[in-house]
């Protein structure tokens, strides 16, 4: 399994529309558009929602993936192999959310020594894990997609899926510039509270109740999705 998941790291490196989605895009609204300041929350605030935008901008491309992987036959050579279907999922989002510590290092990195974000080594290691772990949940929604649609179907579907999320959740405009009808929605989505863990973080405060409750509700839910994506999808492979 793991010289499985060393080769699908290597497929999605190469791949240049993981490069798109993953850097190029995050790391150049974070350098001219969105960067934030002059005050450190704002700083960090920016920070956190440009490193979390490139992460869950991965975990929609896995999903594209894997629908063009189902178009090509790529699956039905998997099942030749001893790995199980159930192990060439997990292995899917595992790849996908290792892959997500590639832009959260290099938005950090760009922070730190560029826009002048400022923190304790001990809450700058808090806040890689929560952005690194928390999209987990979020890495389904994407195998979920990849599973359902056809290739260029999981695409449309991907990019919609991960603009709205982006605007909805507040990644990279504070979410108070939003319509006021939208303003409570937005707190609801798991793009939101995925980044909150962050946010909160940085400003030495417990995580929300309200938050990881909404986190854990949305995780069962995106499981729901990619087990059933996975059983109508895999057939068709």
């Amino acid at each position: 399994m793991l010289g499985y998941i060393r080769l699908e790291i290597l497929r999605l490196v190469r791949n240049g529309g993981y490069l798109m989605m993953s850097l190029i895009m995050p790391v150049g609204l974070y350098v001219t558009l969105a960067g934030g300041g002059p005050d450190q929350e704002s700083l960090v605030r920016a920070m956190v929602g440009a490193a979390a935008f490139g992460a869950l901008g991965v975990v929609i491309t896995n999903g594209t993936g894997i629908a063009e992987d189902r178009a090509l036959g790529w699956l039905r050579q998997l099942r030749l192999t001893p790995l199980s279907p159930v192990q060439v999922v997990i292995a899917r989002g595992a790849v996908a959310t290792c892959l997500g510590i590639l832009p959260i290092v290099v938005i950090g990195l760009i922070g730190k020594f560029y826009r002048g974000v400022d923190l304790s080594p001990g809450t700058w290691l808090e806040i890689f894990l929560l952005l690194w772990v928390g999209i987990a949940p979020l890495a389904m929604l994407g195998i979920g997609i990849g599973y359902l649609f056809k290739a260029q179907l999981a695409q449309i579907a991907g990019t919609v899926s991960y603009l709205t999320l982006t605007l909805l959740g507040g990644l990279m405009m504070p979410t108070d510039s939003l319509p006021q009808w939208l303003q409570p929605l937005s707190k609801e989505t798991p793009v939101y509270r995925y980044a909150q863990l962050s946010w909160d973080a940085a400003a030495n405060s417990a995580p929300s109740g309200t938050g990881l409750g909404v986190l854990a509700l949305w995780t069962a839910l995106l499981a729901a999705f990619a087990a059933f994506a996975y059983r109508r999808g895999g057939r068709r492979a």
